[in-house]
């Protein structure tokens, strides 16, 4: 592992998150613009009503070209310089903020909160926030605390489900959820780089107050899948992507498709952290 990226692991390790800079190259980011452009303009207006806070959640499987990103060879050999020469692929969104649109809720992803490995300091699901241009507070990058993947924070216990419908509407940007919290840091970036973070980790984006529409595409991955509990395993190898896209990408996708041959039940899902985080 290279200086450069021994303090990127470092930093994921400690704070739950690190700058990926200028991963994605200018070609690739113009193909994604082109892409995530027509696949938004697909969408019916209901769907951005119903996703005001995020702008758009729309798979990534909509698109077959987004599997070139997925399996993108700059990505996962960044991945393998951090130390994570193996990771599976388990789902990606286009979020595309709209010009003037209020702020993402704060929130985590964490999804198996039963299992100890989650009260460790093991990156057991990440995102890799791909932002397709430049991003400030001004037209909504992200947001986030560091170090609570680890450590518990009062948002932890005062926040409502961060999945339900109230929330993804923005429907009072008042309450808690989208305030400014305590240790909150922001993360501008330049178009190309890439934010990679712990799923446990609390996380929001500031309101959109361009005139312009602000995407970047979320990528969600388990670096050492092979080196999870097999319950988690054997959950994560349950779940079907699309079949057309995935036969359509089949030679790209293979090496990043979670395969568990044993006879573990799948975990139940709890997205809420126990006392164990403290």
């Amino acid at each position: 592992m290279t200086s450069k990226y021994r303090k990127k692991r470092e930093e994921l390790d400690r704070d739950g998150f690190c700058l990926l800079e200028g991963i994605i190259e200018d070609a690739m980011l113009e193909r994604l613009r082109q892409v995530t452009d027509s696949v938004i303009a697909r969408q019916e207006a209901a769907h951005f009503e119903r996703n005001r806070a995020q702008g758009s959640l729309i798979r990534a499987t909509e698109h077959p070209f987004m599997a070139r990103l997925v399996a993108y060879p700059p990505m996962l050999a960044a991945l393998a310089a951090l130390g994570f020469p193996d990771p599976k692929w388990g789902s990606g969104f286009i979020i595309s903020k709209p010009p003037k649109s209020p702020p993402l809720f704060w929130h985590q992803d964490a999804r198996f909160w039963n299992d100890p490995v989650s009260y460790t300091p093991r990156t057991i699901q990440c995102f890799l926030m791909i932002y397709l241009v430049d991003t400030t507070p001004q037209n909504g990058c992200l947001r986030l605390i560091p170090g609570s993947h680890m450590k518990r924070h009062r948002l932890h216990d005062a926040l409502p489900d961060a999945h339900e419908a109230d929330l993804s509407r923005a429907d009072d940007t008042a309450q808690l959820a989208f305030r400014q919290a305590e240790g909150e840091v922001d993360v501008p970036v330049k178009a190309g780089d890439v934010v990679m973070g712990s799923a446990r980790l609390l996380h929001a984006a500031h309101g959109n107050q361009s005139d312009q529409r602000r995407t970047n595409i979320t990528l969600w991955y388990y670096p050492e899948y092979a080196r999870l509990p097999e319950p988690i395993q054997a959950y994560l190898a349950d779940t079907d992507w699309p079949a057309d896209w995935h036969a359509e990408n089949r030679d790209l996708l293979a090496p990043l498709k979670p395969v568990y041959e044993g006879d573990a039940e799948p975990i139940m899902l709890n997205r809420t952290p126990g006392p164990q985080l403290r």
